[in-house]
């Protein structure tokens, strides 16, 4: 065995049909036809809470949504895109492996609903509490998903096969 790209030139040879083998296989993979996700799970650094001045800002004028893991601060900004920020303190989570685990957990959550979140009108900023540790994903999941729609942030799911209205 080889690394992946050698398993991909083996697949290109072996397969049947295939002319140039590799570089058909990789049209394949890669085509535009296969590429339908409207926008990727990614925070761009333009996604995210850089400065102090804006942690102040949604820190002072921003309204608070609690929750058993997190608090979740919300500051509408319309026209501008919608940034994210996450804090762990050492006092409310523990030193800076916990911190950090705590921001990952957190950002990780944020990052796999960022194709539904509205991408311009808020300032959000995540402050973990050092439930957020130990918490089932879950259910650490499901709380994320609460406040954010509570917030007004995150657009609701849409069944397969329905067309999005009653």
């Amino acid at each position: 065995m080889g690394c992946g790209l050698a398993t991909f030139a083996c697949l290109a040879v072996v397969v049947p049909g295939l002319e140039d083998g590799a570089p058909a296989l990789r049209s394949r993979i890669t085509g535009p036809s296969l590429m339908t996700v409207e926008r990727r799970e990614r925070l761009t650094p333009e996604h995210r809470l850089t400065s102090s001045l804006q942690h102040a800002a949604v820190k002072e004028s921003g309204v608070a949504f609690r929750g058993r893991y997190c608090l979740m601060v919300v500051l509408t900004r319309p026209g501008e895109p919608s940034r994210f920020g996450f804090i762990a303190s050492r006092k409310s989570v523990g030193g800076a492996v916990q911190r950090n685990r705590a921001r990952r957990r957190l950002r990780e959550l944020v990052r796999r609903r960022w194709p539904r979140l509205s991408e311009h009108g808020y300032w959000i900023e995540f402050i973990a509490f050092r439930g957020v540790l130990a918490a089932p994903h879950q259910e650490l999941a499901t709380e994320v998903e609460h406040l954010l729609a509570r917030a007004g942030a995150l657009a609701p799911t849409r069944i397969p096969g329905t067309l999005g209205h009653a």
